[in-house]
């Protein structure tokens, strides 16, 4: 046991090494300091300086890690929005086990406490407010551009971040995982191919049927797509019909928007009603809840009623008389976030007064 210790010692030492022989990079994780009381005291800074703390995790032996310190370094417009709004704390993980037990231990407390980031690799950011409660985990991924980063995709994860930007209500609102689901849902079009767990799919249709409709009368049928042989073979149709669209996108898998698993929802005569609509929203909420993607679809519904080839396909799900498609929900675990979209708050208007 301690020559495998050892071993596993000798084999991070070198790993460390290689790394910093390769990138030339400077080391900034400091591996001798309890990364909990980095984050305590970072965390302190910005209580009394009104900014957010910024986690970058990974380490030394992460030449990505390293990478993204010398880029962020070097760039005077990224750090003078670092600068201004956030406490930026390098947190030191080791992955590794080489250190026994405690280690270990110590390693895992670190991720629960940071909202569990490691999921997405490193480097990963994690994003606390000014009482450490973690606001928002950002994977490094989606900044990359060639060997290195992104500056607009940088600067567009910073500045959404800001605590102007995140503003007060958002703040009041993450104690509440209700607000905080609804708040963080996305469309996501970028799918892992990974199929959805039948038990995740049962339990988000059982949450959609849950859905208030008038009079109870539940005029809606669910039909989920596990059967990828459905998906392509209807893709299949889809490409031979419009192979224009499909020249379109590079990443190109199926036509629904590549997803793994679709949720169809049929109503009578395709009709989209409000009670379908939320019944729609209640799947794509709860979806969202256990870490997993959606985007409601209506152009492939289009497509699969009207082309006579789809037909066969069409009669598959098995559709109650007089039920047709209203709209078909892809979802997946997303290979994407998505940053929200403006919302127009003038929409919103108040009558504080009666009206005589």
């Amino acid at each position: 046991m301690n020559m495998k210790r050892t071993l596993l010692s000798i084999a991070l030492a070198l790993t460390t090494f290689l790394t910093m022989a390769q990138t030339g990079l400077k080391k900034v994780y400091d591996e001798n300091i309890n990364p909990m009381t980095q984050i305590d005291e970072a965390v302190a800074k910005a209580s009394s300086s009104e900014k957010f703390v910024i986690c970058q995790v990974g380490g030394n032996w992460c030449p990505w890690c390293l990478r993204f310190a010398d880029f962020i370094s070097k760039d005077a417009d990224i750090m003078k929005v670092i600068t201004e709004n956030f406490i930026y704390a390098h947190i030191n993980y080791n992955p590794t086990k080489s250190k026994g037990a405690d280690q270990a231990e110590a390693a895992e407390a670190l991720m629960n406490r940071l909202g569990n980031p490691q999921r997405f690799g490193f480097p990963v950011f994690v994003v606390l407010d000014q009482n450490g409660k973690v606001l928002h985990i950002q994977d490094s991924s989606f900044l990359e551009e060639g060997k290195g980063y992104n500056k607009d995709k940088v600067l567009r994860f910073l500045n959404a971040w800001t605590p102007k930007a995140v503003g007060k209500q958002t703040l009041e609102a993450a104690d509440n995982e209700v607000i905080k689901n609804i708040m963080s849902r996305r469309s996501v079009r970028k799918y892992l191919d990974k199929p959805v767990e039948h038990e995740k799919l049962n339990q988000i249709a059982m949450c959609g049927i849950h859905a208030p409709n008038g009079m109870n009368s539940q005029q809606w049928a669910v039909r989920i797509v596990e059967d990828y042989g459905w998906i392509e073979a209807t893709t299949e149709i889809f490409k031979k019909s419009r192979p224009e669209m499909v020249s379109r996108d590079k990443n190109f898998k199926n036509m629904f928007r590549n997803a793994p698993n679709l949720i169809c929802v049929a109503t009578p005569g395709g009709q989209q009603t409000l009670d379908a609509g939320m019944l729609g929203e209640n799947i794509m909420l709860a979806a969202t809840s256990l870490g997993l993607g959606t985007c409601c679809l209506g152009g492939p519904v289009n497509f699969l009623v009207n082309n006579e080839d789809c037909k066969t396909y069409l009669e598959q799900l098995h559709l109650p008389e007089g039920y047709k498609l209203c709209y078909i929900i892809a979802i997946g675990y997303p290979d994407e976030q998505p940053q929200a979209k403006p919302r127009d708050e003038s929409k919103i208007q108040f009558l504080s007064k009666s009206i005589r």
